[in-house]
């Protein structure tokens, strides 16, 4: 949608898209990731039904909830408000977010064979 004011064209997004953008993000970042439902849901420390909400856009997620999500899913809060169109501009955010994916496995892991060394 746009509105004209003050000589200029504002485009604004209605907030039924935003939450449609938003729990697309989550399943689409979840998938990613290679995570269930209720994988995702124990690593940020939601209920499996609030996530499910979430997903399919019956709920809405209050800041707390975005950046445990975010963080669950390695990537920063504002990658689950961007549009289709926005991701399509650059295939970056995909590979960031796979390297980012793969260099945290490979941390868990030298991390878990130094504690088991240390131990």
């Amino acid at each position: 949608m746009s509105i004209f004011a003050d000589g200029e064209y504002y485009f604004y997004m209605t907030s039924d898209a935003l939450r449609k953008i938003f729990s697309e993000n989550i399943k689409t970042f979840r998938k990613l990731n290679n995570l269930t439902q209720m994988a995702l849901a124990e690593k940020a420390d939601l209920s499996v039904g609030y996530l499910c909400d979430l997903e399919a856009g019956k709920k809405w997620a209050m800041p707390e909830t975005i950046t445990k999500l975010s963080a669950a899913l390695n990537i920063q809060p504002f990658q689950l408000f961007l549009s289709d169109a926005d991701f399509e501009k650059s295939s970056l955010t995909t590979d960031l977010l796979n390297f980012s994916s793969e260099l945290k496995q490979s941390i868990d892991i030298e991390i878990a064979n130094l504690m088991e060394k240390y131990r």
